[in-house]
């Protein structure tokens, strides 16, 4: 992340609006905010955090938080931070509240974050800026932002915090995979006892018991083929017996359906005479007899249309008459509408003239209400340049009465001048004090130590080289005496007249005594141990008064500085008393001064409120002027208002057309409107009326001809029905002779009967077709029964035979079809066996596999295994700096805890607690682990820049502790890194390249100023 803006107004001690662009800052690399204690350095960090995460490190939700960090003089609180996440991608994240009218009550924190795009800021769904940074609030505190007191907690932290800060920064949640690998082991489980259950019912399917089946099948099949041949033969001369005796059995059916045919054969005849009458009659008279009803009903329906025909035209003949006569009576009205319409718009101008007329009398009675304000407010307006006069004649006496202030101001500068010089003089001399005791205290360790100050180094050094001269002399002399030790114990073993071991000798005149051995020996290493303990308090003095030394060569340079600055100052305060050139004042005394400094503030203010008042009674005539003007050019337009009116009331009563506006006084003008109405409500009306009763009056015309027109058609129409009803009458009666029948009654008879013919003809032509068939039949199936050879005996005989193979057959097929399907069955169930045999082999594996890794997985500790390679990489990038900080003396590593330690190069490599550091070792390993995460974040989101802020210190490091840790600082400006940091120290200011300055005012709270070299 890359900060690029900052807005902080209502926060804190930030009254006004303050405003930081850290583009300029942030392209040195380094770059510093300084200020004294409690100015609002801080607060900057907290704004930043604030706005990202709406949290902060000072407060939380149960103290106020909107109340307490709402600065007391303001009405509200804006935070806006604009920045660049690692995706190069640019942010704006805002968070403001407001003060309500009750001064303590303060509404809900309000915020919103926006993004970049598309050339304006589009909001977000979510201001939680843990999206964007990838970083939650305490790890965004630990690696970005660190604010006071925080700066070692990522060294300090247990290895649990630790390793939990680590999954969410390096994501290694993902290597968490105990919960996946034990709910893969549970499913695997499950699946195994599925198998073992399955493979239960399995236990008597072997191949031995397939192959014993297969070999049964087989000689199964074998005799059933056998029985099929047997029974094939004996079902076909079975088959032709039956054949033989069914064709007899057809025989006698098909004699008894002939003779009942042929007794049908009278019926069918006289059906077959009655449909040719039925035919010829319906062919020559249906015809004529459909056009004669035809003829007769068109006949009747005309003498009903002539008759309401005969209706509908006297009807009409009414209505137009009556509609005639109303038309006469409303023509004249009609042919007056013009008049009519003339007289509405005279009208409308009387009622225009009426309100015209009220117009004008409020008008004039606003022109009468008018002139006494303007003659009123011009007075005012004499009276208060009057007054205007005689205020400017104070004001010129007090303006001469006014002293020369730049000499007051020469002399206070002066004053405050000689005040600083004082003080810094005496700064420097409780420093010079302070820096003398620390001299004497330094010395006195040298003292104590018996040591000389000067020549302290040449002792130590001459007493451990004593000390591992003596040493070696008694490594030897051990050396010796452990030889002797091991020789006394083959004095043991000697005896007069046995050989000696070493030297073979049978005599043994002077053995030496074990005991002055163990007893010389002892004294040797008890002495070894001393010069050992006495050289290692030799080493440690060495270490120990190597720093005081630096310190006291420090202290005592400090003091030179120290003491020529004092003497700087005393001569700068000498030449600035010298300075003084005031008789009337006393350079040591500014009561005088005070006194004279505060009339001329009272002067001063009676001469600024005399300006302020002279200043509002300017305006005030200016105001009063302005009223005067804007009232007189009122009573001018209202003037011309009335002229206008009184104009326009004479010119529409000369438009009148019709009416006479004299005639009309004795009219009251309220009742215009209503007269008006009414005439238009006429003419309307009359309009309407005409246009109906003429378009009725039309229509009704239009009917009149049409009807006329049908009466005369339907006339004729009806004469031309009654001849061709004589003609078709004619017809029928020739007809009727020609075929015998009497009378047309008789034909309606024999039509109305109404024959199916088609299905008469079909019956009668299957009667005739049937009886053919079945005479051929009878006649073949008398050649077959002849012919065949057939006997009752044989047949009963040959059908027994065939019922017993037949059931043979049945069961060969049954018991064949069992053996064949208990054989299918087998080897189905042999292959599930197998398939389940290597499904269990398979989970088997699995699950030895999935226990190997539940032992890997147990716990966190395969998270903290890739977490304490991070540690270690993290470590191996922080010592290329910290070597370099602490003069390769120390070295960070991580134990089996994953807790960091200190390496001791300087006690032999021993390790150690973090916690052993000092402040000042605290600070430089924290600031090498805190880049090192920094570098490792960079690397991993694939950044271009990164920067974090330190917001503590400095303070615990030495001078040349401090030149390293700025060496290191500005080197990181070429690895692309960004770092800020926030310190009270003024010394420090002047070392950075780019700083901002924040100063406290009184009165305007926080103000920053920005400063670059």
């Amino acid at each position: 992340m890359l900060p690029l803006y900052l807005s902080i107004e209502g926060l804190y001690s930030y009254q006004q609006k303050q405003e930081i662009d850290f583009t300029r800052l942030t392209e040195a690399g380094l770059f510093g905010i300084f200020g004294a204690v409690g100015s609002g350095k801080s607060s900057i960090l907290e704004a930043i955090s604030f706005a990202l995460y709406g949290d902060t490190e000072r407060l939380n939700k149960a103290d106020k938080r909107a109340y307490n960090m709402l600065n007391l003089k303001s009405n509200g609180t804006t935070i806006v931070f604009d920045f660049i996440n690692f995706e190069q991608r640019k942010f704006r994240f805002v968070a403001q509240w407001k003060r309500r009218k009750r001064f303590e009550d303060i509404t809900a924190i309000e915020r919103i974050a926006y993004e970049w795009k598309e050339n304006q800021w589009i909001p977000m769904e979510s201001a939680d800026g843990t999206l964007v940074t990838n970083l939650s609030y305490p790890n965004f505190r630990r690696t970005i932002i660190i604010p006071q007191g925080k700066f070692k907690e990522f060294l300090e932290l247990g290895g649990k915090d630790r390793s939990e800060m680590m999954k969410e920064i390096f994501y290694l949640n993902k290597y968490d995979l105990g919960p996946k690998v034990s709910f893969l082991q549970a499913e695997n489980n499950k699946k195994l006892e599925n198998l073992r259950g399955a493979l239960t019912g399995f236990e008597d399917v072997t191949a031995e018991v397939i192959e014993s089946k297969k070999i049964t099948l087989n000689d199964a099949k074998s005799s059933l083929l056998n029985v099929k041949k047997e029974h094939k033969s004996i079902e076909e001369r079975y088959q032709k017996l039956v054949d033989i005796q069914q064709d007899k059995k057809d025989l006698a059916n098909k004699e008894l359906e002939l003779t009942a045919l042929e007794q049908q054969s009278d019926s069918i005849r006289k059906m077959e005479e009655e449909v040719s009458q039925f035919e010829k009659t319906v062919s020559n008279f249906k015809e004529a007899l459909n056009h004669l009803h035809q003829l007769t009903t068109g006949k009747e329906t005309l003498v009903i249309k002539i008759q309401n025909l005969k209706e509908q035209k006297l009807s009409l003949q009414q209505q137009l008459t009556a509609d005639e006569e109303k038309f006469a009576h409303l023509l004249p009205d009609f042919n007056q509408i013009n008049v009519f319409k003339k007289q509405i718009e005279d009208y409308k101008l009387l009622i225009t003239n009426t309100e015209l007329e009220q117009k004008k009398v409020e008008v004039q009675s606003r022109l009468d209400k008018g002139q006494p304000i303007v003659k009123k407010t011009k007075e005012q307006e004499a009276l208060l340049i009057n007054n205007l006069e005689e205020e400017e004649n104070k004001l010129e006496i007090l303006k001469n009465r006014r002293m020369n202030t730049s000499e007051l101001l020469a002399i206070e500068n002066w004053y405050q001048a000689k005040d600083t010089l004082e003080k810094l003089k005496k700064e420097l001399q409780g420093k010079f004090e302070l820096n003398q005791s620390q001299i004497y205290e330094l010395e006195n360790q040298f003292i104590d130590a018996k040591l000389d100050v000067v020549h302290w180094e040449q002792q130590l050094y001459s007493n451990i080289q004593r000390c591992q001269q003596k040493l070696s002399e008694l490594a030897k002399e051990e050396s010796d005496w452990r030889l002797k030790q091991e020789l006394s114990q083959y004095v043991q073993n000697l005896h007069d007249g046995e050989n000696c071991p070493l030297c073979g000798s049978l005599e043994h005149p002077a053995p030496m005594h074990a005991e002055d051995v163990t007893e010389h020996l002892n004294q040797v290493l008890s002495l070894k141990a001393d010069l050992q303990l006495d050289e290692t308090s030799n080493n440690k003095k060495l270490q120990q008064f190597t720093k005081t030394a630096t310190l006291l060569s420090d202290k005592i340079k400090l003091r030179d500085e120290l003491k020529n600055e004092l003497t700087i100052q005393a001569n700068k305060l000498a030449s600035h008393v010298d300075e003084f050139k005031w008789k009337d004042f006393d350079s040591a005394d500014r009561s005088t001064f005070n006194t004279e400094k505060k009339t001329l503030q009272g002067l001063e203010n009676d001469i600024k409120q005399k300006e302020i008042h002279v200043k509002n009674l300017r305006d005030e005539i200016l105001s009063t002027h302005e009223k005067v003007l804007k009232y007189e050019k009122s009573l001018t337009e209202l003037s011309n208002d009335i002229k206008i009116l009184e104009s326009n009331i004479q010119q529409n009563t000369s438009q009148l057309r019709v009416l006479n506006a004299y005639e009309l006084l004795s009219v009251p003008a309220e009742q215009f409107p209503a007269i008006a109405t009414e005439i238009e409500q006429k003419i309307l009306y009359t309009e309407e009326e005409y246009q109906l009763l003429n378009k009725s009056i039309n229509e009704l015309n239009s009917k009149l001809a049409s009807i006329s027109g049908q009466y005369g058609e339907s006339y004729e129409q009806y004469t031309l029905v009654n001849t061709q009803l004589g003609e078709i009458q004619s017809k029928i009666n020739l007809l009727l002779t020609s075929f015998g029948y009497n009378d047309i009654t008789e034909v309606q008879f024999v039509i109305n009967k109404n024959l199916p013919v088609d299905q008469y003809r079909m019956k009668i032509q299957n009667h005739y077709i049937q009886i053919s068939a079945l005479r051929n039949r009878i006649t073949e199936l008398k050649n077959i029964t002849d012919n065949g050879g057939f006997t009752d005996q044989l047949f009963e005989e040959t059908e027994t035979l065939y019922r017993l193979k037949k059931e043979e057959l049945e069961l060969q097929l049954t018991l064949t079809g069992a053996l064949e399907k208990e054989f299918q069955h087998l080897l189905e169930e042999f292959e599930k066996k197998t398939k389940l045999l290597t499904e269990f082999e398979k989970v088997n594996v699995r699950k030895e596999n999935l226990e190997t890794l539940s032992r890997m997985f147990k716990g966190n500790g395969f998270v903290n295994y890739v977490s304490s390679i991070h540690l270690e990489r993290l470590c191996e990038i922080a010592n290329q700096r910290f070597h370099r900080l602490t003069k390769n003396q120390l070295s960070l590593s991580i134990n089996d805890s994953n807790e960091f330690e200190v390496i001791d190069f300087l006690n032999n490599g021993y390790r150690r607690s973090v916690k052993t550091l000092s402040g000042g070792q605290g600070f430089q390993a924290s600031l090498c682990l805190a880049l090192a995460l920094a570098e490792n974040i960079q690397s991993m989101n694939k950044a271009d820049k990164n920067f974090f802020f330190i917001d503590e210190g400095f303070g615990t490091q030495d001078n040349e502790s401090i030149n390293t840790v700025f060496d290191t600082l500005q080197y990181l400006h070429q690895e692309n890194r960004v770092v800020g940091i926030i310190s009270h120290v003024e010394e420090l200011k002047e070392r950075m390249p780019r700083s901002i300055t924040v100063l406290k005012d009184i009165e305007k709270g926080s103000l920053v100023s920005t400063s670059y070299s």
